[in-house]
């Protein structure tokens, strides 16, 4: 008897989640306190230093390394945190929430902590546009171009058409990012496709488009490499044409004076946190869901409605999207000088997380479900068949009480075997602005204002060489 209450006791109480481990580093990154948030996590990851890798990357560990990453470039510490950025690249697998199958999607939800860590295409391509920003950050325009290239594969092998839709303003800014990386490295063809992109996806952050529309008539540029955007990209391919020349000089005495862009990354995307659902109301969303890739037959909502109304599966654990404790949208400013300009319209990340995550949210539900019911059937078999053998013991008046503690271990054995998977990379800035100018060459002070908080940074500015700021650290 005291076997069974300790087993029960132990099934029900389970282990941290992810989301509940890396709470208070979370709360520390949207207070603005990378340096706390980094010893957080450096303690979940069992190393000590900055620069110390794990021995092995079990687990999540590989997430955590990504989490540290983004801390240590928000504190300025670029080779640092790409160098944790390219361990954990070669390390990380990733779902496409478009090809994969509904087992797989089950998997990426519901798969135990244990499991290896499956990244969405979100944080597989902010990977390497945050890893681009390290670079641009360090005037390595080398490392900046080998990201480039591997965000590109990514779009263009990886993604179908559905996938793209779902995050436009990411692949936008990725791309952005991209085609100003090949124009300071002079290949102002790549520049071209990449800032053709970028338009094309709605991410454009200069007054008007004459820099892409000079670049197609320095290059020629008639829309390579474009794929399925090249029909798309003919209108402005034509408005070039229809310029006069212009020669590589002129291009760089237009564009290259004190050209500085600036990135600033604020708030923190929605995360995954467990939730218990009554059954009933999982089944009316799995069923009735409009993002549903698969349902539920009919017989199996009928064995599920049956074990609900006899209290042998009355929940069903799962992930949710939540930006629960997170910080406000917060008002950006940047001044230079006398100048000051204040941003608006940011690239929303967060917003189009939560358009991908519905999208498989009724498959996993409806999977969860089936999966469930399963294993409901085999547990109430085995309640039954151990409280009839209990009923032929010795064991007189305590029957009753075994069969009720057999029911209820049956009960938290199943709730304990679908555990929703919390990981996520939630130290991702929710939004991104941009700002391209030109300063004056010479020391200039640029401060950037968040909400109420304010960083300054000192800059110097060379007349004939591209300057790049990133301010990630006021959230």
């Amino acid at each position: 008897m005291l076997l069974l209450v300790v087993l029960l006791g132990g099934l029900a109480a389970g282990c941290a989640s992810y989301t509940d481990r890396i709470r208070q580093a979370q709360q520390s990154v949207a207070a603005g306190e990378a340096e706390a948030a980094i010893r957080l996590i450096n303690e979940e990851l069992d190393v000590e230093e900055l620069d110390e890798l794990p021995v092995e990357l079990d687990q999540e560990k590989a997430l955590l390394l990504l989490e540290r990453a983004t801390l240590l470039q928000a504190l300025g510490h670029y080779e640092s945190a790409s160098r944790d950025m390219i361990y954990a690249d070669d390390r990380m697998e990733w779902i496409d929430i478009q090809s994969e199958t509904a087992d797989a999607i089950l998997r990426f939800v519901y798969s135990d902590d244990a499991g290896s860590y499956r990244a969405p295409p979100h944080e597989r391509l902010m990977l390497n546009t945050l890893n681009m920003i390290n670079f641009l950050a360090l005037s390595d325009l080398s490392g900046a171009r080998v990201e480039a290239r591997r965000f590109n594969i990514l779009q263009t092998y990886f993604l179908d058409d559905g996938s793209r839709r779902l995050i436009p303003s990411l692949l936008g800014l990725g791309n952005y990012l991209a085609g100003a990386t090949f124009e300071a490295s002079r290949d102002y063809r790549e520049a071209a496709r990449y800032y053709s992109l970028a338009y094309l996806y709605g991410v454009w952050p200069e007054a008007d488009d004459h820099r892409l529309l000079d670049l197609i008539r320095v290059t020629g540029y008639t829309g390579g490499g474009l794929g399925d955007f090249r029909e798309q990209a003919r209108p402005i391919i034509e408005r070039a044409r229809q310029r006069p020349p212009i020669d590589r000089s002129t291009y760089r005495d237009t564009y290259g004076a004190g050209d500085t862009l600036i990135v600033i990354q604020t708030g923190l995307v929605p995360y995954r946190k467990a939730r218990r659902l009554p059954l009933n109301q999982a089944l009316q969303y799995a069923t009735g869901s409009p993002y549903s890739s698969i349902h539920l037959s009919a017989s199996s909502q009928q064995q599920a409605m049956a074990l609900y109304t006899a209290g042998t599966l009355t929940w069903l654990n799962v992930a949710e999207l939540t930006r629960e404790g997170l910080p406000t949208t917060s008002t950006v400013a940047i001044k230079t000088g006398d100048r000051i300009v204040r941003l608006t319209n940011p690239i929303d990340l967060g917003t189009q997380i939560e358009e991908a995550w519905h999208l498989i949210a009724g498959t996993a539900l409806a999977a969860g479900i089936s999966r469930a019911v399963v294993r409901a059937i085999a547990g109430e078999a085995t309640r039954q068949a151990t409280q009839a053998a209990a009923q032929q013991t010795s064991a007189g008046p305590y029957a009753g009480l075994i069969g009720w503690l057999t029911g209820a271990a049956v009960q938290a054995s199943l709730s304990a075997a679908d555990t929703p998977d919390t990981r996520s990379w939630t130290t991702l800035p929710s939004n991104f602005h941009l700002l391209r100018l030109s300063l004056e060459p010479g020391p200039q002070t640029v401060d950037v204002q968040v909400g109420s908080s304010t960083e300054g940074r000192e800059v110097d500015v060379d007349h004939d060489r591209f300057n790049f700021l990133n301010f990630s650290r006021l959230r």
